[in-house]
C-alpha cells in the first residue's frame, strides 16, 4: 500500500468515490453540485483525493475506450466502483499493474493515440494510416498480405497501388474488412465495429461467420458485431471529418455533439437532459475544445458550467 495513503486521505478518497457516482449520473441539481464545491474546498485533502479521481481518468485515456467506459462514465456507476479504482491506480497490491495488462494487446500496439490525440503515419507501402484519438492499431506486411490490426479506437485508411498486388485488409474483434483500392475509415466501440468508405469499395466480413460478407461502395456506412450485420446506409462527410482536423455536424441533438466532443477532451463533460435534445449544425476545429464549448454557448440557449478545467455541464440558461 502506498505509503503516503493516511486514514485522513483514505477517507477522503471514499468521499471523492461517493461525489464522482453522484455528479456522474443524469440529472445533478445546482444544490449538489454546490455540495461538491463546498466538500472540495473544505480540507487539502479532499482537494487531493479528488486529483487522484482525475488522474485515474487520465491513466484510463490509455485504455481502450469500452474498458475506460466502463470503469468510469457509466451512468450506474456505484461509490465502490470507482474507490476500487483509486486504490488499484494508488498501487494496494499491484492491483493497478493487473488491470492495465488485462486490457489487451493495445497498451503494446505499434501505433497508439492519448485522448485528444491525432497520428498520421504512411506505411511502408505508401498507403497513409490515421489514428483518432484513443486508438491502437498494429501493422504487419509479408510477402502475401499487408494486414492492420484495429485494437480500439478509429483509423482512416487511404490504401496505395501495390507492385506485389498484395490484399490490403483491416481486422477488428468483430471481423475483416479487405479494401479494393480505397478510402474509409473504421471505429471499433461497445462490441461494434463501424466502417464509412469514402473512396471505391470495401469488403466485410464477419468474425464468426466469415462466408458472410457485404459488399461497402463510396459514401456508404455499415455496422456489424462478431456475429451479424446491420443494413447498409447512406454515408456523409461528418463520419471523416475529424481527419481534417475538424468535427461537422449537420442537425445533430447536443447530446451527440457533447459526447463526440466528450472523447477529445479530458475530464468529464456532461450534457444536463433538459438542453440534450438541442440541435446544432457547424465544422469546428478540433484543436480548441474550449473554443467549441463557447461557440455552442453563443449559439444555443445554454451555459457551460466549470466546477474545474476537467469537469464541465452544459446546462441551461
Amino acid at each position: 500500500m502506498n505509503s503516503a495513503l493516511t486514514d485522513s486521505r483514505r477517507q477522503a478518497l471514499r468521499s471523492a468515490s461517493h461525489w464522482y457516482a453522484l455528479l456522474s449520473a443524469e440529472g445533478v441539481s445546482p444544490r449538489q453540485t454546490a455540495r461538491w464545491q463546498q466538500w472540495y474546498e473544505q480540507d487539502q485533502d479532499h482537494q487531493w483525493a479528488w486529483q487522484q479521481v482525475e488522474q485515474l481518468r487520465s491513466q484510463l485515456h490509455q485504455v481502450p475506450g469500452e474498458v475506460a467506459s466502463r470503469a468510469l462514465t457509466d451512468s450506474h456507476l456505484t461509490r465502490r466502483h470507482v474507490l476500487k479504482g483509486l486504490l488499484l491506480l494508488l498501487g494496494a497490491g499491484g492491483g493497478w499493474q493487473l488491470w492495465q495488462s488485462e486490457t489487451g494487446e493495445g497498451l503494446r500496439a505499434d501505433y497508439r493515440t492519448a485522448k485528444g490525440e491525432i497520428v498520421r503515419q504512411q506505411l511502408e507501402d505508401g498507403s497513409r494510416l490515421i489514428l483518432n484519438t484513443q486508438s491502437a492499431a498494429d501493422v504487419r506486411f509479408d510477402a502475401r498480405q499487408r494486414t492492420v490490426r484495429l485494437w480500439y479506437g478509429e483509423i482512416a485508411i487511404t490504401t496505395a497501388k501495390d507492385p506485389q498486388k498484395r490484399s490490403f485488409r483491416v481486422l477488428t474483434e468483430q471481423g475483416q474488412l479487405t479494401a479494393l483500392g480505397t478510402e474509409f475509415t473504421v471505429r471499433q466501440q461497445d462490441g461494434l465495429t463501424r466502417l464509412a468508405v469514402q473512396a471505391d469499395a470495401v469488403e466485410a466480413s464477419l468474425a464468426h461467420y466469415p462466408q458472410e460478407k457485404r459488399l461497402v461502395t463510396a459514401r456508404q456506412r455499415l455496422q456489424f458485431s462478431a456475429r451479424t450485420f446491420s443494413a447498409i446506409t447512406p454515408d456523409d462527410d461528418e463520419s471523416s471529418s475529424w481527419t481534417q482536423g475538424v468535427l461537422s455536424f449537420s442537425d445533430k441533438p447536443l447530446s451527440e455533439i457533447i459526447a463526440t466532443l466528450g472523447r477529445y477532451r479530458s475530464g468529464v463533460l456532461h450534457c444536463d437532459p433538459a438542453v440534450a435534445n438541442l440541435r446544432l449544425s457547424g465544422t469546428f476545429p478540433l484543436n480548441d475544445t474550449d473554443a467549441i464549448l463557447v461557440a455552442i454557448a453563443q449559439t444555443l440557449p445554454v451555459k457551460i458550467q466549470s466546477v474545474t478545467r476537467y469537469w464541465v455541464t452544459i446546462a441551461p440558461l
